[in-house]
């Protein structure tokens, strides 16, 4: 719980209608319809000699008379108590009263407007009496009339109308009349004193703070409604602001990807009015000779008639204030009722020291004040002028804490309410000074307790946010999904209904887009041999700005995340075998940093030796040409090895493929008339460590076409029994025989001639052509991998 003090300046203290206050004889004016009036020994003591002191009683309600019943009188000889009509001693003196001579009933005259009584007593320098006690009434001359409000929002049902800071409270008013309305007017008096004539008003309530709000109903001869003060119509009470101290990030700047905790702390602020707001501003305490500078504080927040009951009352008096010369000053505290204390009394031990940093150049310019703060509590032991030892002329006294001169045990009795003020006597010339502040501390368990409140809590939690990944009571465990600054909202909701929220952003630095590296290959299987680790530092950076991040290279993760004992020399490392590496990729300007894998590899690209491909040429135009699907050989080209680890390229000559360039573009499809393909194995990590090796293409003639007839008239068109591709069996046979199953014709590899209709075997052989007709022929190719042909052949002229 925190305490939240405000200046009474937010805050009406209506003057209230007191029940059972007892009124000590004092110099000062009371608004009051009840209550005890004593002489200054109250209800058991004896007043004191040479006393002389003037009281004044008023009712809150203009159209009262007051009344004072003395209920016991008895002064000594030579004291008088002095009775007057009004509000002051220049009213109508209604009896001068001494010894038992009692007033008795003492009534405002209807010809006193003020309907006040005004008391004066004077006691002389020998004896003393018991005084008198009497009782203190308002005499209401009115008919009776009540009033009562509603607003929106309604009061609780302690009828406090709570609400946040901001809001406006709308307030609806009304009045019964025990005799007669007519011509009745209405006002509401608002918490900052201004007026709204009528029925209806509202007011908006920006800060924290007690406000009361009276409505007044008043008949045409003046009486009003008798409620007001603390018992007044409308009471709204403003949520205080929590105290978020303590709702923190572990940490306000973090790398992208890491988490970091965020603690939620929040307490209630308790309201205090400040009863004795202090002064603040700039003072000018002129040099003089004997001049007194007085500045007061109206205290006003305590019941009427509460007076000061305790030394403790009093926790402290600080005065901010610089003087280039103490050893003339004269410092004094003094009541209302004028009782005194002093903090510092000419002469004293000061001499010219300074009080503050003051300038003593005989100029009128501030110097800077210094706190003094006078105090009976335990931090303070010794006075002001008791202080002064070791401290040289010329040189301020410290700030800190003093006791007063006099015990503030002085001012028991003394009314709380009123003007306290601080009087500074200037006894020399030659010097001046400036308060800046001053003020009174009263023991805060001494103010009214309707002058403080606290909200409770009702809610308090994180607001939902896609990057809390755990959540323990209100610690919350982020981790920022984007770089730059992240925002996190801690809400707190009292039971005012109010709701405050605390932010805390965190600064999320950019992810380091870093590549993982190619392996550096060593392309041989064994031995040792000296590498350039710094050869993957550009595709590493992956475009990040070399100046703006570092590389460094670890043997381990845990040296590499620690950054300890890295690689001297990365550009000439030493490996014989397979090694993984760790390189630390890190932002100069944040600290942050990734850490990537670099591995270093043995490894022999191998060409394996395939079989040619064959294909055979399209017997629909025998041009020869042909296309090859040259990646049917890759698997057995790379046989064991691993294709995601090598690639095969396609060439048309060995220094292309050692260069790798001028690659087929389309192996898949590949049109050639046969031909020798070079083939690069290139490992993927290091294109530099390749085999080659070859295969051929060849295109065949392999489908033999057999005519179903042919017509030997010479015309140009099927003059022969044609046999495209008969030609690549290089053992084939060819008989035709007539429908008697006779030969007319037959040939062989070694001596072939087609067929033109002519027999060349049988009766008939060489004697012209065979008539028209169905013939039938055989073709043996001697081939274990074709099958023999025989069908039948039809000869047209």
């Amino acid at each position: 719980m925190k305490n939240f003090i405000l200046s009474c300046i937010s805050i009406l203290f209506f003057t209230v209608v007191v029940t059972a206050q007892e009124f000590a004889m004092t110099d000062g004016n009371f608004t009051t319809c009840s209550g005890s009036f004593t002489d200054s020994g109250g209800l058991t003591g004896d007043y004191t000699n040479s006393e002389d002191a003037i009281i004044t009683f008023c009712s809150p309600f203009a159209t009262d008379d007051m009344q004072v019943s003395f209920n016991s009188f008895a002064l000594a000889s030579g004291d008088i108590l002095f009775v007057y009509d009004g509000d002051d001693t220049t009213a109508p003196l209604v009896g001068v009263y001494l010894g038992a001579n009692s007033p008795g009933i003492v009534l405002a005259s209807a010809a006193n407007t003020s309907g006040c009584i005004t008391f004066r007593f004077r006691s002389d320098s020998t004896n003393v009496g018991a005084g008198w006690e009497a009782t203190v009434a308002c005499i209401d001359n009115c008919q009776t009339i009540t009033s009562s409000v509603v607003s929106v929002p309604a009061p609780d049902i302690d009828n406090v109308i709570r609400i946040c800071q901001g809001e406006t409270v709308n307030f609806t008013g009304s009045a019964n009349f025990s005799a007669d309305s007519t011509g009745a007017t209405y006002q509401f008096v608002l918490s900052d004193g201004s007026i709204v004539n009528g029925l209806t008003a509202s007011e908006t309530y920006t800060g924290p703070g007690i406000y009361r709000v009276d409505f007044v109903a008043t008949d045409p001869t003046g009486c009003r409604d008798r409620s007001i003060g603390e018992s007044s119509d409308v009471l709204i009470q403003v949520s205080t602001t929590p105290d978020f101290t303590g709702t923190q990030a572990a940490d306000t700047s973090i790398c992208f990807g890491e988490s970091t905790d965020i603690t939620g702390m929040v307490e209630t602020t308790e309201f205090f009015a400040d009863v004795a707001p202090p002064i603040t501003g700039q003072t000018f305490l002129p040099d003089g000779s004997g001049v007194a500078y007085q500045t007061c504080i109206d205290v006003s927040g305590f019941n009427v008639g509460t007076t000061f009951q305790s030394a403790s009352d009093l926790a402290s008096v600080f005065i901010n204030m610089e003087h280039s010369y103490m050893g003339d000053l004269d410092i004094t505290l003094t009541a209302p009722d004028g009782t005194e204390v002093n903090f510092l009394t000419y002469p004293n031990s000061g001499g010219g020291r300074f009080l503050g940093q003051a300038l003593d150049d005989g100029s009128n310019t501030p110097g800077v004040g210094f706190l003094y703060n006078f105090t009976e509590g335990g931090t303070a032991t010794a006075t002001l002028d008791g202080s002064t030892a070791g401290v040289a002329g010329g040189t301020p006294m410290p700030a800190g804490d003093y006791l007063p001169e006099d015990p503030f045990a002085n001012f028991i009795g003394t009314p709380l309410n009123g003007l306290w003020c601080l009087d500074i006597i200037d006894n020399l010339n030659i010097d001046n000074g400036y308060i800046f502040e001053w003020g009174i501390n009263f023991n805060p368990a001494i103010i009214p307790t309707a002058g403080s409140y606290e909200p409770g809590e009702v809610i308090e939690e994180w607001e939902a946010n896609g990057d809390i990944t755990a959540t323990n009571g209100t610690v919350i465990t982020v981790t920022p999904t984007t770089a730059g600054q992240n925002c996190y909202n801690f809400s707190f909701t009292d039971n005012f209904g109010c709701t405050y929220v605390e932010t805390v952003c965190i600064d999320v630095s950019p992810e380091i887009t870093a590549a993982l590296p190619n392996d550096i290959i060593v392309c041989q299987s064994t031995g040792a041999v000296t590498v350039d680790l710094t050869l993957r530092d550009t595709q590493i950076l992956n475009g990040l700005d070399d100046t703006l991040y570092t590389l460094t290279t670890f043997n381990s993760t845990a040296d590499a995340n620690a950054a300890l004992n890295p690689v001297l020399t990365p550009a000439a490392y030493d490996v014989s075998a397979d090694e993984t590496l760790f390189v630390r990729v890190e932002e100069v300007a944040s600290g942050c940093f990734i850490v990537v894998e670099l591995n270093v590899f043995y490894s022999t690209a191998q060409y394996n030796t395939v079989a040619d491909i064959e294909a055979c040429d399209d017997p629909t135009n025998l041009d020869g040409r042909e296309n090859f699907d040259l990646t049917s050989q890759e698997a057995a080209i790379l046989g064991s090895q691993d294709p995601t680890e090598f690639t095969v390229g396609y060439f048309l000559n060995q220094s292309d493929a050692d260069a790798n360039t001028n690659a087929i573009s389309t192996p898949e499809a590949f049109e050639s008339m046969g031909e020798t393909i070079y083939v690069r194995v290139s490992n993927t990590q290091d294109a530099d460590c390749y085999d080659t090796g070859t295969f051929n293409l060849v295109v065949e003639s392999c489908e033999v076409l057999v005519p179903e007839g042919f017509s030997p008239n010479n015309d140009g068109i099927n003059d022969t029994f044609s046999i495209p591709g008969i030609d690549q069996f290089a053992n084939f046979e060819l008989k035709i025989f007539n429908r008697l199953g006779s030969v007319v014709y037959e040939t062989r590899a070694s001596n072939y001639v087609e067929f033109a209709g002519i027999p060349n075997s049988g009766l008939n052989s060489g004697d012209g052509l065979l008539p028209t007709g169905t013939y039938f022929y055989v073709i043996k190719f001697n081939d274990p991998d074709t099958e023999d042909v025989a069908r039948w052949v039809y000869i047209n002229y």
